[in-house]
């Protein structure tokens, strides 16, 4: 009996076919548009993943070749070719370190240098803080100390003429005998007194800048003249010599007459103070400047002088010859600076210890107001 033969298989495609047959065989319905548009999107995912495959496939084929391509180049060096590329490779690597490690090491140099001129700035700038404050509390200080000596000198000044005004009064009611030295011992401390209350009031007005000066046409020789006789009897009392030599005839100036008498007598009265017994006090002037366009006035002493390091500070509000003096308030020669440079003028001291002093101020001659004085 001849064997059974078997019946041909279908091919996929085949039953893809009849499956599709059948679905298409199984309803008569028409297939909506949806169902449709699924399918042919289905469709295109299909293609586009199969694309996606083929491309994966051919780029790792192409790696693979190029991978292949490499190895047998390098197949065909030498053992020296190799070497010497493995070497250019770890040269090449190692430059671009040690380039990075420079690039790194200057941007951390950079930010340190940056970090220590900031810590330079601030330490600088702490310590100027520091020492402003330290200036300033010296100051305030020196202020603190100057207005607590001021108080006791002026307090001082105003009770001793005070006293004697007082006791001078006293006597003159119990014995009345001596009026007219007693009314000069009252007169001389309360000119005093006013002096003293004249100084603390310009002191003010200097300060708040409000000084003014009165100016009119006047002769510097008769001014020194006037300013040496009302001291004369002080300057007696206490054995010196005063006596006004100008050297030449001055000439006329414009200026305030009781400011420049104010300032000739604070440098007379102070030249008096340090002036010991049988000393010679001078007071002169003479043209000077350029073209002889000033009068300078010098009042000379031959007291004790005035050490080098006080000279610079002389001038100042409550500055002393001698830190204890008590000969005055310290506000003569300020005020004398203040008036002399009103005018304007200048004022400066020349002096040697053991010598004496010589104070020096200059008036400027002005246009229209030059004549010469008449010979006396």
């Amino acid at each position: 009996m001849a064997p059974k033969k078997n019946p041909p298989r279908q091919s996929d495609r085949e039953k893809t076919d009849v499956s599709r047959h059948a679905r298409g065989v199984k309803t008569d319905k028409p297939r909506r548009a949806s169902d449709l548009a699924s399918e042919r999107q289905a469709d295109l995912n299909r293609d586009a993943e199969r694309a996606e495959a083929d491309k994966a496939k051919l780029q790792s084929r192409t790696d693979s070749d190029a991978s292949r391509d490499l190895w047998r180049a390098d197949v065909g060096k030498s053992r020296a070719e190799r070497q010497a590329a493995r070497d250019e490779g770890l040269r090449v690597e190692r430059e671009i370190t040690d380039e990075t490690i420079k690039t790194e090491r200057l941007r951390a140099d950079a930010a340190t240098e940056r970090e220590r001129s900031d810590y330079q700035a601030s330490a600088k700038s702490s310590a100027e803080l520091l020492s402003q404050e330290q200036e300033s509390h010296q100051k305030t200080k020196a202020t603190l100390t100057t207005r607590e000596e001021f108080l006791a000198i002026v307090s001082h000044d105003l009770r001793n003429p005070l006293n004697h005004i007082l006791m001078a009064v006293q006597n003159l009611l119990e014995e009345p005998k001596d009026i007219k030295e007693l009314a000069s011992s009252i007169n001389r401390s309360g000119g005093e007194m006013l002096r003293l209350i004249e100084d603390l009031l310009d002191v003010e007005r200097i300060a708040v800048g409000k000084l003014t000066l009165h100016y009119e046409q006047h002769d510097v020789s008769e001014i020194i003249k006037q300013a040496v006789e009302e001291l004369q009897e002080t300057a007696a009392s206490k054995g010196i010599t005063l006596e006004a030599k100008p050297q030449d005839v001055c000439g006329y100036v414009v200026c305030d007459r009781s400011r420049v008498m104010q300032v000739l007598s604070n440098l007379i009265e102070n030249a008096i103070k340090f002036t010991p017994a049988k000393g010679q006090i001078c007071v002169s002037c003479q043209r000077t400047g350029p073209e002889g366009k000033e009068v300078q006035v010098s009042v000379s002493d031959t007291g004790e002088g005035i050490a080098p390091e006080k000279i610079k500070t002389i001038f100042e509000r409550f500055s002393q010859i001698h830190n204890q003096d008590r000969r005055g308030i310290g506000l003569g020669l300020y005020i004398a600076k203040m008036m002399v440079e009103e005018h304007p003028g200048r004022i400066w001291v020349e002096s040697k210890l053991g010598e004496g002093s010589t104070f020096h101020f200059t008036l400027p001659l002005r246009s229209g107001a030059i004549r010469e004085a008449k010979p006396q």
